[in-house]
């Protein structure tokens, strides 16, 4: 049996694989693919995902075979993942137990048809379904698929007591030892070896023996020999560690704190963990061996408050070794607070220029995440020694996800990027969640370990480098960080299961996800503040946004989000303890919250100092896209908040992009057409004059500055509403990488633009820090006046679809400067009327700044298009008409432009435009719906130059 085989390899080096035998049990004992299988699973023991699940269990299975080239390559299953078939539906039999059974024989039931496929082991995954919907997976310990051995052999043994292949007992024990075997040729003989000496045998097949320890003995080995008299053998082993408990009791050394704690080469490990009895440290160091030298010391100060902790010397100095907790003789776990970990089924994806010399999983030694320890690891050499934080005031934030940001998804190569953002302006990077998370692929948003830096996006050394990099350059380094909840890999998880301190069974709120942690439980407190401590310590990060702050409750208002959001005391008390700890660190930085909670808590918050996430994506996108909106929210004084501490954003990684909304949804008139990319990317330019230059803290999302957010089959669609085509991908899922919009002139004028915004607002504090602050953010007509002694800025824009003239008030008089035009102009008079086109806007200040590339506020060249070569107005078509017909003109240069259409008696009865327009071919729609049958004169004026022609109109 090529499972045991594997157990009798790693036993007979004091080695141990996994706890399969608890999780299902099984008959026959001795199966062949040719009999039919029983399998019952017990659902409290592996990673105990259904422990007390109360829907259907499906059973998600296949085989490995002698044609299957890894354990993952699963041979004839029946129906895909999703497919919950009554065929592969498990009976329940209480007690947390359900059965399923393989007819009528396992070859049949796979319906396998080749005679040389041979079945060496059925492959298992049992999935908990409500309402149609996979919400949960029984699957083995470390969250490993289930095997069970099919005998192939002539020979076969295997133990039936214990049922663990390690197994713990105390000096004055006895245990009771029962062996079974089989053969389908020859006779049978069991025997029973004590460390490789013989003790017992029989000739049927069963065997049993008593085990008492001698005085002193320890360390033992069990191995059970199945023979069939004519050569052939089979072997099972388990191992036995005696233990003194007297000899477990010691104190904790005073300043020893939970987690790994160096010395040279000296390791000590400590584990908080309540209720839990026998602790081992399991490693290379001891080859994954379980033996009494490796048994933690127990200090217990009372049932609550439970360490356990062990000294381990004379390991090499700069040498990484892989290790895990082996609790009560069952459960495996990587420390809680390890900083780095190995993954067997997703680090052979990540790629050597990522993480080179990546240290091996050590298959067939156990399962699970295992942790690194280093002893003497050396020390990186920070750089930007001078480096000042910025304030938090003038931040402007760049959020990435690296998976969708770069092709070559790692710290080296955003390094390399670290010039584009800086010319951008930005000074701050807010990564989102690069702490261990489940799989490779992923938003992050499903934590493993807080404290470990997840591999796929690169080594620690990488990581501090790049911090070290963005310092040089002056930019901050913020982390997403999810303390909401963690996923079922979690160490804490895993300690406990279902009955945890650190985790609510049921969850709070239902937005969770994963298990709900539980923030009023002091040890989850601890926890959490030792990894707001880590990352500042150990990576020198700037500051943290909090996903799902709000969650950080224990009041339940599930099936009720609203009351979720109702000010809360005890959540307002975490966060003030969480923020209180992180500046007793270190005073300056950054916390940031995703909270969305009612106003007058996050109130509290700001104004205790805290800053919190400020979402203007629906505002913003009905500005861009030419309908009404009101962007005051923008503003912490909308809120009522003492400082200015609101991170506002247009877009985020939760939101969708502005422009897949103003290429589908975009308002038109005329020939001015939102829809149009060019009209969409200058429209970015437009909300970006009225983001960036208004006071408090800004955010943008990533590719937001190349227009990011419209491309074939919608895969620049965030696939949360039903805007999206079905083509899009998936909420999470991987999104084009598109660094070559860059390359795009017109799309590189956005980037520019926005460039030359942000670098604006860093040159001078009247944008931060304004001494008179005034604005009209509502309707389609909008403005900004900040008043500073360092500069006086007038910001106006036309958000319509149609020219107007705007009017504004000057602060002064004197002399103003036109930003992104270069010229200036001697204001007498503080009442003015200012022209916009559509989408147009100005900048004026009374300081000179720096003036950006010229004609980078238009997407449109003047190269890019065929320029008539005169002046000219087109007879309209059709002509007569009713009720509508087109107007066409050319313009020979860039001109002011009326066109307005008049009744034989002179009177006006419509403006069909009224503003600036570029050189080119136009053409407008006149609509007559109103107007009485007639001869009407239109009359266009461009410039000095006046055209008119005569239509009809007939009703």
């Amino acid at each position: 049996m090529k499972y045991l085989k594997s157990i009798l390899f790693l036993l007979a080096a004091l080695n141990f694989s996994g706890l399969f035998a608890q999780v299902v049990t099984f008959e026959p004992s001795f199966a062949t693919e040719n009999d039919s299988l029983v399998v019952t699973f017990d659902a409290t023991q592996g990673n105990a995902g259904l422990e007390d699940f109360d829907g259907d269990v499906y059973l998600h299975t296949g085989v490995i075979t002698n044609e299957s080239t890894s354990g993952s390559d699963w041979k004839h299953v029946p129906f895909g993942w999703e497919t919950n078939d009554e065929s592969v539906k498990a009976t329940f039999l209480g007690d947390n137990k359900w059965e399923f059974k393989y007819l009528p024989s396992i070859h049949e039931f796979f319906e396998m048809s080749s005679a040389t496929e041979k079945v060496e082991q059925v492959a298992i995954v049992f999935k908990g379904v409500k309402n149609g919907q996979i919400v949960a997976e029984g699957k083995d310990e470390g969250n490993a698929d289930i095997f069970i051995e099919i005998t192939t052999g002539e020979v076969s043994s295997r133990f039936l007591s214990p049922a663990n292949e390690i197994q713990i007992m105390e000096q004055d024990e006895s245990l009771d030892i029962v062996g079974i075997g089989s053969v389908n040729i020859g006779d049978l003989e069991l025997s029973l070896e004590k460390n490789g000496t013989e003790i017992e045998s029989v000739s049927s097949d069963t065997l049993k023996y008593t085990f008492t320890p001698e005085i002193g003995e320890d360390d033992v080995r069990f191995d059970l020999i199945a023979n069939n008299g004519a050569g052939l053998s089979d072997t099972s082993s388990i191992f036995i560690t005696v233990i003194n408990r007297d000899e477990q009791l010691e104190n904790r050394p005073s300043d020893l704190r939970d987690g790994i704690t160096y010395d040279a080469s000296k390791v000590t490990f400590s584990l908080f963990a309540p209720g839990k009895d026998i602790v081992f440290v399991i490693g290379e160091f001891n080859d994954w061996t379980p033996s009494s030298e490796y048994l933690m010391k127990k200090d217990s100060l009372k049932s609550d408050s439970v360490w356990h902790w062990l000294e381990i010397e004379n390991l090499i100095s700069g040498q990484e070794y892989s290790f895990q907790y082996l609790i009560d003789g069952e459960l495996r776990i990587a420390d809680p607070y390890s900083e780095l970990v190995l993954d067997e089924y997703n680090d052979e994806y990540i790629s050597a220029s990522t993480f080179p010399n990546l240290k091996a999983y050590p298959k067939g030694k156990t399962s699970g995440l295992v942790g690194i320890i280093q002893p003497g690891k050396s020390e990186y050499n920070w750089e930007a020694t001078e480096y000042i934080r910025p304030d938090k005031e003038e931040l402007v934030i760049y959020e990435l996800l690296l998976r969708d940001f770069l092709e070559e998804a790692n710290y080296s190569t955003l390094i390399d990027t670290l010039d584009y953002l800086d010319n951008l302006g930005v000074n701050a990077i807010e990564l989102m969640p690069v702490n261990e998370f489940d799989g490779n692929l992923s938003w992050g948003y499903n934590p493993a370990l807080h404290l470990a830096l997840d591999k796929y996006y690169g080594t620690p050394e990488d990581f501090k480098r790049f911090v070290d990099e963005a310092h040089k350059r002056g930019i901050a380094v913020i982390l997403d960080v999810v303390l909401n909840h963690a996923t079922g890999q979690n160490p804490l998880y895993r300690l406990y299961g279902s009955e945890n301190p650190y985790f609510n069974v049921t969850a709070k709120h239902d937005y969770n996800v994963f298990n709900d942690m539980n923030h009023e439980y002091s040890g989850t407190r601890y926890y959490s503040k030792r990894v707001m401590e880590y990352w500042i310590q150990e990576y020198k990060i700037d500051g943290y946004r909090f996903d799902l702050s709000k969650g950080f409750t224990q009041k339940n208002t599930l099936g009720n989000t609203g009351a979720w959001g109702n000010k809360d005391d005890s959540r307002i008390a975490i966060w003030k303890d969480y923020a209180d700890a992180i500046w007793e660190l270190d005073a300056d930085v950054y916390v940031i919250l995703e909270h969305f909670a009612d106003n007058n808590e996050e109130k509290i918050l700001a104004d205790y100092g805290m800053m919190l996430w400020g979402n203007m994506n629906h505002e913003y996108n009905e500005a861009s896209m030419g309908y009404n909106s009101n962007l005051s929210g923008v503003l912490a004084e909308s809120r009522g908040f003492a400082d200015r501490n609101l991170v506002s954003y247009m877009e985020s990684h939760d939101e969708q992009w502005l422009m897949f909304k103003n290429i589908s949804f975009g308002n038109s008139s005329g020939n001015y057409d939102i829809t149009d990319l060019n009209t969409a990317l200058d429209r970015q330019k437009l909300v970006g004059a009225f983001f960036y230059t208004l006071p408090g803290p800004k955010m943008i999302w990533q590719f937001g500055e190349l227009g990011y957010g419209y491309g074939d089959n919608g895969e620049q669609c965030l696939n949360d509403s039903s805007d999206c085509p079905s083509s899009a991908p998936g909420r999470t899922a991987e999104k084009p990488i598109r660094w070559d919009y860059y390359d795009d002139a017109n799309r590189a004028k956005l980037y520019k633009t926005w460039s030359a915004l942000i670098n604006l607002r860093r040159s001078s504090p009247a944008f931060t820090n304004p001494d008179e602050f005034n604005f009209d953010l509502d309707g389609t007509l909008k403005s900004i006046t900040l008043q500073h002694e360092d500069s006086d800025v007038l910001i106006v824009g036309n958000f319509g679809v149609n020219s107007s003239d705007v009017p504004v008030t000057f602060t002064t008089t004197g002399t103003w400067y036109d930003f992104f035009e270069g010229s200036s102009a001697d204001i007498t008079e503080t009442e003015q009327t200012v022209n916009l086109a559509p989408g147009e806007f100005k900048i004026y200040t009374t300081k000179e700044f720096e003036t950006p590339e010229e004609g980078i506020t238009t997407a449109i060249d003047d190269g890019d298009m065929d320029v008539p070569a005169a002046f000219r107005l087109e007879q309209n078509y059709p002509n007569p008409f009713n009720p509508s017909t087109v107007i066409s003109y050319q313009l020979a240069v860039n001109s002011k432009v009326t066109l307005k259409v008049y009744d034989m008696l002179g009177r006006e009865v419509a403006t069909l435009v009224n503003g600036q327009l570029k050189a080119g071919n136009h053409s407008v729609k006149f609509d007559a719906q109103n107007l009485a049958s007639g001869i009407y004169i239109y009359r266009l004026q461009a410039g000095s130059k006046v055209f008119t022609e005569k239509m009809t109109l007939i009703k």
